[in-house]
Parts: structure tokens; sequence; C-alpha cells
């Protein structure tokens, strides 16, 4: 029996309450990119029975403005996830959606497609703009507190549930219990995105916090690319909170690790240096300083296309176990240490470079 056939039998145990009554569409497709499963919610959203949608090339059914998104729906690209994205079936519920393709564990040539029907006005979480986007901030963190005891409760009855189905069932609960742990660390994530940040602003050894970062990085992970250092030796203090930083300094650290995996002669490269100049300014501020630049920059493949302009948003990454929150964290904690990140590549050196601008420390002065 083919995988398809598998998994189209095991999507439909006995009681049909598994996969048909989620409540978000959800699509999967074969080898071929053809339809295999809709579940009822998928049926709601298109406007037509899984009859009709079942052998329907996925890439027909999910159109989006987006060319790139198409292009990788089309090519069968996996562990992709984008928000907000303008939705362009004819006949489905809602303009915008999010989109998240995962590969099921074990199916390798198979396609899990869920959609998250939204408003196209809806404010995007993790923008530092106004109160508004603040105190939607705020809200990953009290909704992951009310979700992690349900979810609880859906791994230990998909564990119980394991140990009485046949085989063919056994990839089923596989998947609820992988992806109830895989929610429960992205709501941990959440709510660090929602918290506000602690501690208050002091001056700060920019090198020394580098030195804890890399610590704590090296702690982490069994193995190390190379890490290339040079640093100003004369930059001032900069007013950081020291705690946030370090976490910032972590997550970009482990970014470029990740970026490299793949990369023969895997090389990561933090520098620091006075920049000349450098000013944050936006509508209504008066402008802050920031001349005391980080950069960590890596050798790896660079940034997929159809996340670059999203790069900083939550829940956008194209890494199979990644919840798309570390550089979203990363520039909330930032933006609430008036600093500011940017991302460019070398073309010449072949190099992906995050560079974060600080501003420098007061001066405190005696009478």
């Amino acid at each position: 029996m083919p995988p398809e056939a598998t998994i189209i039998e095991a999507n439909r145990p006995p009681d049909g309450l598994l996969l048909s009554t989620i409540a978000l569409p959800l699509l999967l497709s074969g080898a071929d990119n053809l339809v295999l499963y809709a579940n009822e919610a998928a049926e709601a959203f298109f406007g037509r029975s899984s009859r009709r949608i079942i052998g329907e090339p996925a890439q027909s059914l999910l159109r989006f403005a987006s060319d790139r998104l198409n292009g990788a729906i089309a090519a069968r690209e996996s562990d992709i996830s984008a928000q907000n994205m303008r939705f362009q079936t004819h006949g489905a519920q809602a303009n915008y959606v999010d989109l998240n393709i995962a590969t099921p564990i074990g199916y390798p040539d198979c396609r899990l497609y869920i959609l998250v029907p939204r408003q196209a006005d809806r404010d995007q979480i993790g923008e530092q703009t106004d109160g508004g986007k603040q105190q939607a901030m705020a809200a990953p963190a009290i909704l992951g507190h009310e979700i992690k005891n349900p979810l609880a409760g859906i791994k230990g009855a998909a564990q119980l549930l394991a140990r009485k189905v046949d085989p063919q069932q056994a990839a089923l609960t596989d998947l609820i219990v992988h992806e109830v742990d895989r929610i429960a660390r992205l709501l941990d994530q959440m709510q660090n995105l929602g918290r506000v940040m602690p501690g208050q602003m002091e001056a700060e050894n920019i090198h020394e916090l580098i030195e804890r970062a890399i610590r704590s990085v090296r702690a982490a992970n069994r193995t190390m690319p190379a890490i290339d250092i040079n640093y100003d030796p004369s930059l001032p203090d900069v007013q950081i909170e020291a705690d946030a930083m370090v976490q910032v300094l972590i997550n970009l650290i482990q970014n470029a690790i990740d970026a490299l995996a793949q990369t023969d002669d895997p090389q990561i490269g933090i520098s620091t240096r006075f920049v000349m100049g450098a000013a944050l300014r936006s509508e209504g501020d008066k402008g802050v300083r920031l001349p005391v630049e980080v950069a960590i920059s890596d050798n790896g493949p660079g940034i997929a296309q159809h996340i670059e302009n999203e790069l900083f948003s939550p829940f956008v990454t194209t890494k199979r176990e990644g919840q798309g929150l570390g550089l979203a964290i990363v520039r909330k904690y930032l933006s609430q240490m008036n600093g500011r990140i940017a991302v460019e590549r070398d073309g010449a050196g072949q190099r992906t470079i995050f560079r974060i601008f600080l501003p420098v420390a007061e001066r405190k002065t005696s009478i």
C-alpha cells in the first residue's frame, strides 16, 4: 500500500474525531501535490465538499497575491510560515490568511497546509509604534497561559490513545504529541514576546555582554563553527538592559549557527565599531544617536526570498523546528532599549550580516 493511501486511511479513524474536528482549514497533499485530505473546516472555508477538493492540485486551491509564496507551494517547499497573506482563491471565506506548511513525520513526500483566516487590518503582533499595538503584544502572554493546561490534556489523551490504536494509526498519535510539544514551546516564546522587558537600562560594556552570550551558546551546542572576533576596544559603554541584550545576542548567534548547518567551512563573524552619524528617527521622535554598531555575520546560504521582507515578524521561519519568534523578540528588545537592527547580504563576501545599532551611555557629570 503506498504511503498516501496509508495516510488517507489513518486520517479517518473509526470515531472520526481527530483531524475532522480541527477548527482551522487543513489540507494534506501527496507526492504529486494533489490534495489527499480536507477536513470539515476546509470544506466550509472553500465552500465545497471534500469530494470536490480531493484530487485538486494544492497550488490551484492555494493561490496568493505573492508570486514567491505561490512558487513555494508549487515547488512543494515545506516548513513555511507566512503571515497576513492576501488570498486570491475564488469562493474562499477570507481575503487574508496565515499559512503554515509542514511535512508530516514519517511521510517526506506529503505536505500539510494549515490556514488561519484573519482580518486584513489586523495588527501585527510585535510592532512597537503605538499603545494599541503594545496591547496586542501582551495578548500572546495571556493566551499562552490559558492554552497550556488543555494542551497537557491533549498530549496525555494522545499518549493513551497510542496504546490502543493499530500501527497504521500510530503515526497520527505521534504527530499529535509532537505538535503539542512544539506548540508548548511556541507559547513559551509568545509569552516572552508579550512580556515587557524587565530591569533598568544602565551603562554596560558591550564586549563583556558579547562574551557572556558566546559562553551561553557554546554551552547549548555540542559543536560550534569558528567565530572570528574583531572588537573596537575604544568603544564607549552603551545604555542598555544587560540581560535583554545578552538574549538578543544569543538569538542572533544561534540563528547564525542554524544557518550554517549544511555549509562547508562554516564561519561566524562578530565585530564592533563606532559609526559616525548613525541615528534613530521616527515619526514624532526627536531622534536618538546610535553610534555603536555590533555586526554578526555568517557565510551560510542567506535568507529565503519569500520571507526576507517579513524576517522580523512573529511566526516567520523556514526552520523545521523553529517557532519564528527569535528575531521578533530581538527587534522588540532592541526597540525597548532605543536600539535598532538591520540585515543585509554581502554579495561579494557571500555573508549575511545582522547589524545592531545602540545608544551611547550618558556621561555622569560631577559638580
